[in-house]
């Protein structure tokens, strides 16, 4: 019989024939392999580009085109995310913060467009003071997450919007891996207990039963919350509701002279003389549509005491309604080293008086003062107030003297008393000491 290996004629049509029913093989297999690998990068990009953008979908305007026309973006990458069955186990969540005009109605609006879908409320936080606030925790089938997020991003404003996809298909696998082996490690353990013949046995065979089946429920527990967590997707979505700060017009005026404010306002520049009395008016009206309460007008530059105020028309201790008006006056006298600063301290509140918003805002209408100085020569009264300013201040300054020495004050003291006790106990030892008889006279002395 010949040899076909001695013929390679006869055996090239063969090998081409097995290789390229290979090729068929190979390349559907990597046909297949290449269709998951791309479902599954795309999702990944998709998920990662969902997650970092501000929004969940592109909003309407971008780019000239409407993001509801568009099913990709100008990468190719899917933008509007719409789970599919990819046979592995995913984790759908969502974070959503939407600006509604009521937070309570759109809580409640949220319930009713997500019945159709499926969705179920597993928690709702409400606070409904100052600030309203609405947080809601919904769970949706996987399928109807994408239709969920569309619909609530329409209660209103959307603030920001975060989702994710997680895929937990090895840690599934893990666990069910593991919780066959704690089972079948349980079942050895209880046909070797049932074997045991010693109390001693018995006890140690129950006690590392008992453990394993520990083991083994935390495992089942820890796989039913990961599959609850596949099974449905999660939403939480927080609703805000604006309040509106305090808006108000603060005007300063000015004319000359002291009549109690009868002439408030008055105008908006004035030229004075050093030391002519004038006097400033102050008017705040509430421009907003929230009450204005804890009212305190001041003028650092003018040196102004809240106190010396004049009030005209309005109660700077009660509530400023919408469109109201408090109008106050402040006399003095010209002085070429002050100058107008005002600006008000207010706090925006309801109308019970609870705080909104708290807001310290500058005048933007500021009185334009021009003081003249005096050069003429100084008269007598000029002279007596300025060596009673001199008095003033000499005392002044003694005070401040005497407050800085008055706690060294003990060290001269202590010095007068030790000098004190010192000459008492020399005067004392004096006395007490013997007294020496005079000495006899001397004798005169003989030639």
């Amino acid at each position: 019989m010949p040899n076909p290996m001695r013929n390679p004629v006869r055996v090239l049509p063969i090998v081409f024939a097995l290789a390229l029913l290979a090729a068929a093989c190979m390349g559907g297999d990597d046909a297949a392999d290449t269709t998951m690998a791309d479902g599954e990068g795309a999702w990944t990009t998709m998920a990662a580009t969902t997650t970092m953008a501000s929004g969940f979908a592109p909003t309407p305007g971008e780019g000239g085109e409407d993001a509801a026309n568009r099913d990709t973006d100008a990468q190719g990458v899917v933008a509007v995310l719409q789970p599919g069955d990819f046979g592995r186990s995913i984790v759908y969540t969502a974070g959503l913060e939407i600006e509604v005009d009521d937070v309570i109605a759109a809580g409640r609006r949220a319930l009713v467009e997500l019945q159709g879908l499926g969705g179920v409320l597993f928690g709702q936080e409400t606070t409904s003071g100052p600030e309203p606030r609405s947080v809601l925790t919904i769970k949706v089938l996987p399928e109807n997450f994408a239709a969920a997020l569309e619909r609530l991003t329409g209660l209103g404003t959307l603030i920001s919007q975060n989702v994710y996809a997680d895929d937990v298909t090895e840690r599934v696998v893990d666990l069910q891996s593991r919780i066959s082996t704690a089972e079948a490690s349980v079942e050895r353990l209880r046909e070797f207990l049932a074997g045991a013949t010693t109390t001693r046995d018995v006890a140690d065979l129950e006690a590392q039963l008992l453990q394993r089946e520990t083991d083994l429920e935390v495992l089942r527990g820890q796989l039913r919350t990961l599959q609850d967590q596949v099974a449905l997707a999660t939403i939480v979505l927080v609703l805000t509701q604006p309040y509106p700060g305090p808006e108000f017009e603060m005007v300063q005026t000015a004319y000359p002279g002291h009549d109690g404010g009868a002439g408030c306002p008055g105008s908006e520049e004035l030229d004075l003389d050093e030391g002519a009395p004038f006097t400033i008016c102050y008017e705040v009206v509430n421009t907003g549509d929230t009450h204005l309460g804890d009212l305190e007008v001041r003028d650092d530059g003018l040196d102004l005491d809240p106190d010396d105020l004049i009030v005209l028309a309005g109660d700077p201790a009660a509530l400023l309604p919408p469109g109201g008006r408090l109008l106050m006056a402040y006399e003095t006298e010209a002085d070429p080293e002050l100058y107008p600063g005002p600006y008000l301290k207010v706090s925006a509140v309801d109308a019970n008086g609870a705080p909104l918003h708290l807001q310290v805002l500058e005048s933007v209408e500021r009185l334009t003062l021009e003081v003249e100085p005096d050069d003429s020569l100084p008269g007598f009264g000029d002279a007596l107030g300025s060596a009673w300013h001199g008095l003033q201040r000499f005392g002044g300054a003694l005070i401040v003297v005497g407050g800085a020495l008055l706690p060294w004050l003990w060290v001269p003291a202590l010095m007068v008393l030790a000098w004190w006790w010192l000459r008492r106990r020399r005067r004392a030892a004096a006395a007490s000491a013997p007294a020496v008889p005079p000495a006899p006279p001397a004798e005169p002395m003989e030639d």
